[in-house]
């Protein structure tokens, strides 16, 4: 998901000039910000989103790369697992991401890396000597999700029959008393057993 929210993305250059160890702590704060769209048709497009984001990160100063650590945390709007009505969940996240630098801020040359240097799983810090957070941000926040989210640990649900929220009060379904899947063992009889 290529997308860059232009609060999360921080000048690196005079970090990059420093030598090997040095720090910076970068604060992060968006309103919003877009974790995921699911592609259905063009109609029913629904998409997850994060408020408030915010979170502190160190930036430590490697030979060639910037090594991000930190944590972020953000409201994120969900929908119940059981009853299926929204609501905001915090959620914190932890991330940990290391930037390759593209060209040398003195020079303007090109960085030469051997090839045990290489590391495609990194984020790349841009010609301008920026980097941008939107992608760490996401990807962690997303980690951090419930695979079942529920508003409450006592939502009581559905109606199986009727597909009314049970939160809001019994329905007026007539519950199954007897289970059919039991009904072929009702009808054995024990006494013709060996």
């Amino acid at each position: 998901m290529e997308t860059v929210n232009n609060d999360l993305v921080f000048n690196v250059a005079q970090l990059m000039k420093e030598p090997v160890g040095s720090t910076r702590k970068l604060e992060l704060s968006t309103p919003e910000l877009l974790l995921s769209t699911e592609q259905g048709d063009m109609v029913n497009l629904t998409s997850l989103e994060a408020y408030n984001v915010t979170g502190v990160v160190k930036a430590t100063r490697l030979s060639k790369d910037i090594l991000v650590q930190g944590d972020v945390e953000a409201d994120v709007l969900l929908e119940c697992s059981r009853c299926l009505e929204q609501f905001r969940l915090p959620v914190k996240g932890e991330l940990e991401e290391n930037y390759q630098q593209q060209v040398e801020v003195e020079t303007g040359r090109p960085v030469q890396r051997a090839p045990y240097e290489e590391d495609d799983t990194a984020f790349t810090i841009s010609l301008n000597h920026e980097m941008d957070l939107t992608e760490p941000v996401r990807q962690a926040l997303i980690v951090a999700l419930p695979l079942k989210p529920l508003h409450d640990e006592d939502c009581k649900g559905l109606c199986s029959q009727c597909g009314a929220n049970l939160n809001e009060g019994p329905c007026d379904c007539v519950p199954d008393t007897e289970d059919n899947r039991w009904a072929a063992l009702k009808a054995l009889n024990l006494e013709d057993l060996p």
